[in-house]
């Protein structure tokens, strides 16, 4: 009589346990960095509109300047305007210029989300590099 051999299909368990561990350790690697990729990503959106509001000033404060605009708060009110019409889900809710020794160094755009959660201030400097802050930073 033949003896039947049973033919041993499948993972042992010690497979199976192997496979999780290196599949733990790859997501422990790869979930910091796309994390940090998604804050970048938000970082850069916060950045590109804190520039378009820097631009929006500087031509807002050029019309005060040739005399077609009244005042500077009303200059920032319409940079503030201007800014929000092209800013996506950002709400930029002040702009003020800095100024030292009589010129115009950077501008401080706060900026908040359409739900009113995540608020930051972005400073632009007139050579374009951008600082981000948490929170309402401009007096």
């Amino acid at each position: 009589m033949m003896k039947m051999l049973k033919k041993n299909k499948g993972f042992t368990l010690i497979e199976i346990i192997v496979v999780i561990v290196i599949l733990a350790v790859l997501m422990a690697v790869a979930v910091p960095s796309v994390m940090s990729y998604i804050n970048e990503g938000k970082d850069a959106k916060y950045e590109t509109v804190a520039r378009g509001a820097m631009v929006n000033a500087q031509v807002q404060l050029a019309k005060v300047a040739t005399g077609e605009n009244a005042n500077t708060d009303a200059a920032m009110t319409k940079a503030i305007e201007k800014t929000n019409e092209d800013s996506g889900d950002l709400e930029v809710t002040k702009i003020k210029a800095n100024v030292t020794d009589k010129k115009i160094t950077s501008y401080s755009v706060v900026m908040q989300d359409s739900k009113g959660e995540n608020k930051k201030t972005a400073t632009v400097t007139v050579n374009k590099n951008v600082t981000i802050e948490d929170g309402d930073k401009v007096n």
